[in-house]
């Protein structure tokens, strides 16, 4: 016994500054890929692996030529999940103490379409996003087909 636990609630920013008053010092994006459900993934992150804080996340995901959703078919990838951490700051706001709307989840999207469209040789990107998320990703090019956000990729 007496490990240390590494899930991403006792790693995220804000957790961090709460409880033990630490904030992030050296942040850079890291790549992590794996094989899960006979498929492969990718998890990108931005942290601060000194201090093992966790500001945010993006899961891409090559979809299946077996995919049943008509929308995922023909070289898609498709984000799964996108967080940033930290206390919340109110849509359209700005707080330079804060994580939030500082542009993390802009550039974790911006380098999962690169790793779409290069690696994966996908012609487009879909994302799932909950109704209140949907103009987010409109501002960067993002359109509703079916109950995903997509964007063709060049």
């Amino acid at each position: 016994m007496g490990g240390v636990c590494r899930d991403v609630r006792t790693r995220e920013v804000g957790i961090q500054e709460i409880h033990h008053k630490v904030r992030p010092y050296q942040v850079e994006l890291v790549r992590r890929d794996y094989v899960a459900n006979e498929g492969w993934e990718t998890f990108l992150s931005y942290e601060d692996p000194e201090q093992d804080i966790l500001i945010g996340l993006l899961r891409l995901r090559r979809c299946s030529p077996q995919s049943f959703r008509p929308e995922l078919k023909g070289g898609v990838s498709i984000v799964r999940e996108l967080h940033v951490y930290g206390s919340v700051v109110p849509v359209s706001s700005r707080d330079p103490s804060k994580f939030q709307h500082q542009g993390f989840g802009m550039m974790l999207m911006e380098e999962a379409e690169r790793i779409a469209q290069e690696e994966h040789g996908s012609g487009k990107l879909a994302v799932i996003s909950g109704v209140g998320t949907r103009n987010y990703y409109r501002k960067m090019g993002y359109v509703l087909e079916g109950p995903y956000m997509v964007k063709l990729l060049q």
